[in-house]
């Protein structure tokens, strides 16, 4: 979503900055790049990364950073705009959103909901662990700020920089991170973004990714170079990128900006993470001009993974783009995590038109091929990307969710929040890979607006899709959907054996905003932990918008046994800031 900062309750404006980084050169579109075809083709541009320090001993060994923004007052990250400037929750699906059936009463601590899901029935999947994840009061308490969403990143895997190499479960967000077991105790204290990644003014939209194959932890965020400073405009980003083995953790910056304030004159927004076998594969989406009021598309960088595993002090990537499909400037592509190939995936949807409008329905997503990013480390050759247009069920823009507040403001310039903000109808959750021989099916969702069937109410339902991508086309689709609520951010996780699990904020004008899931075809919504009450946010009277989400995560246990889940809600009132009270719940449901 596109970042900029809100110092004080009432609103003085100023643009979160970060600092300008070394790295890859200016990106260069393939000659089948242009036009409007359904079909388009990107060679690679080399460039390079450099990295900001290496630490033996793992995050523990990093020095303490401060956050820039530390005693600004409250921060919003505002939501992202369309490339035409209008703001997404202005869109209007009515009377043209999908009409779907569902059954559910939510409340309680079970549901039964609707889903077009075929194939696995009843799944009997079982909550296993957890625990209240970082609120906001957290990140205050770390940084000296609050702020608002968190974007929920997770990750879990064996943690060898520490003792006995155990399973740790990382929860990145806005604007601080922690580890813990899988019991949810800490195994270490919690972290700063600012400290994490080595950058004073550490920016959000924060992921991380565990990668079996190296024994490795990616970890992502927006960035800008921290040896210039930002540029007047702040259209000189970088992705931080943060490694962790059993080598030490290792910090680095590659540029986003297509050059920097001098060329591109870019703000490389949301980076988007994933990897093959070969590469690290990273996607912005790139805001360019002086006022940022061209949209460009969507960029991808291959980042060598081996150069990154070693922690080298330089890191080889190419960078492709940006991306257009069907005559649309690509907005929110996302890489397949882990393929186990030698080829990257990215998937994206259309929520905008080749206008840059908000697309009030769409039936058709993007599937890309990365091939030969090998050569990001062999030094001879480029990666090529593919993308083609594909058919796929229909997705409408999403509508404000109707949430439990009352719409009041406080003095002190706090909303109860009527409605919740879906942002709109990209692919933000992570892409899953499940395996066959040779081939992989891809597992992403969004949100989407329908309507419920035997009436005129519309809301906000969660749409699912397994790609082929050798094949290139959706081999199976549908939608979750609780009659009368609404499921916010949904983050799909598929398993080899067994159903797959989905994660989302589920919330009403009589259910708190709360942490839920179901699995595919089970037919049932389980409220794993309820809202205490309605979000109260100093977003509203500050700046005019409510924020929630942007993000959930869904990713497996490396045991290959469970499903972790994580997403925002409400936590009980000693966890909760009195700028925002949003809070993050971790847990694991069983792998059958």
């Amino acid at each position: 979503m596109k970042r900029f900062s809100l110092i004080g309750v009432l609103g003085v404006f100023c643009y979160l900055v970060l600092l300008p980084a070394a790295g890859s050169l200016a990106a260069t579109a393939g000659p089948s790049a242009s036009g409007a075809s359904d079909s388009v083709t990107y060679q690679g541009t080399p460039g390079q990364g450099t990295r900001l320090i290496q630490s033996p001993g793992g995050v523990s060994g990093l020095p303490a950073v401060s956050s820039n923004l530390a005693s600004k007052g409250p921060h919003v990250f505002i939501p992202f705009r369309s490339p035409a400037g209008a703001s997404p929750a202005s869109g209007s699906t009515s009377g043209s959103a999908p009409t779907v059936s569902a059954n559910a009463t939510m409340g309680g601590t079970a549901s039964s909901a609707s889903s077009t899901a075929t194939g696995a029935g009843n799944s009997g999947a079982s909550v296993v662990q957890n625990f209240n994840g970082l609120s906001d009061l957290d990140s205050n308490n770390l940084n000296g700020f609050a702020d608002t969403p968190p974007d929920q990143g997770l990750c879990v895997g064996r943690d060898q920089t520490l003792a006995g190499s155990p399973v740790g479960v990382w929860e990145p967000i806005n604007s601080a991170a922690r580890e813990t077991s899988r019991n949810g105790t800490l195994l270490r204290p919690d972290v700063s973004l600012a400290t994490l990644f080595q950058d004073p003014f550490a920016e959000g939209d924060v992921r991380c990714l565990y990668d079996p194959a190296t024994q490795s932890f990616y970890f992502t965020e927006i960035g800008f170079p921290v040896d210039a400073g930002p540029a007047a405009d702040d259209n000189n980003t970088t992705v931080d990128v943060v490694v962790m083995n059993s080598r030490g953790v290792a910090a680095y910056q590659f540029d986003t900006s297509l050059g920097g304030p001098a060329a591109g004159d870019c703000f490389g927004d949301q980076p988007k993470s994933g990897f093959d076998n070969n590469a690290l594969i990273i996607s912005t989406d790139e805001f360019c001009g002086p006022t940022e009021s061209n949209y460009e598309g969507a960029i991808v960088l291959a980042i060598s993974k081996s150069q990154l595993v070693h922690e080298d002090a330089k890191v080889s990537d190419s960078v492709l783009g940006p991306v257009s499909l069907s005559g649309i400037p690509v907005t929110g592509l996302d890489p397949a995590i882990g393929t186990g190939l030698g080829t990257g995936y990215l998937v994206n949807s259309f929520p905008f038109d080749a206008a840059g409008n908000n697309n009030a329905v769409a039936d058709t997503v993007g599937v890309w091929s990365l091939k030969n990013d090998a050569s990001v480390t062999a030094g001879h050759g480029t990666p090529t990307l593919s993308g083609k247009a594909i058919a796929s069920q229909s997705y409408a823009f999403p509508v404000p969710a109707a949430s439990t507040g009352d719409g009041s403001v406080s003095a002190s310039g706090i909303t109860s929040e009527a409605f919740l903000n879906p942002d709109d109808s990209r692919m933000s959750a992570p892409v899953a890979v499940t395996r066959t021989v040779g081939r992989v099916q891809l597992w992403t969702a969004l949100d989407a607006a329908v309507t419920f069937k035997g009436g005129t109410t519309t809301g906000d339902a969660a749409a699912w899709f397994q790609i082929d991508p050798t094949s290139k086309r959706v081999v199976n689709q549908g939608y979750v959907v609780a009659q009368g609520a609404n499921l916010l951010y949904p983050a799909i996780q598929p398993q080899q054996h067994g159903p797959a699990a989905m994660v989302f904020t589920v919330t009403s004008s009589s259910i708190d905003p709360s942490a839920a899931f179901t699995t595919l075809g089970s037919r049932k919504i389980t409220t794993v932990a309820a809202g205490t009450g309605p979000h109260l946010s100093f977003s509203d009277a500050a700046f005019d918008e409510a924020r929630w989400g942007d993000y959930s995560f869904a990713t497996l246990d490396p045991s290959g046994n469970g499903i972790w889940l994580a997403t925002e809600y409400i936590p009980p009132v000693a966890s909760q800031d009195p700028n925002d009270n949003w809070g993050t719940y971790v847990f694991e449901v069983s792998g059958h």
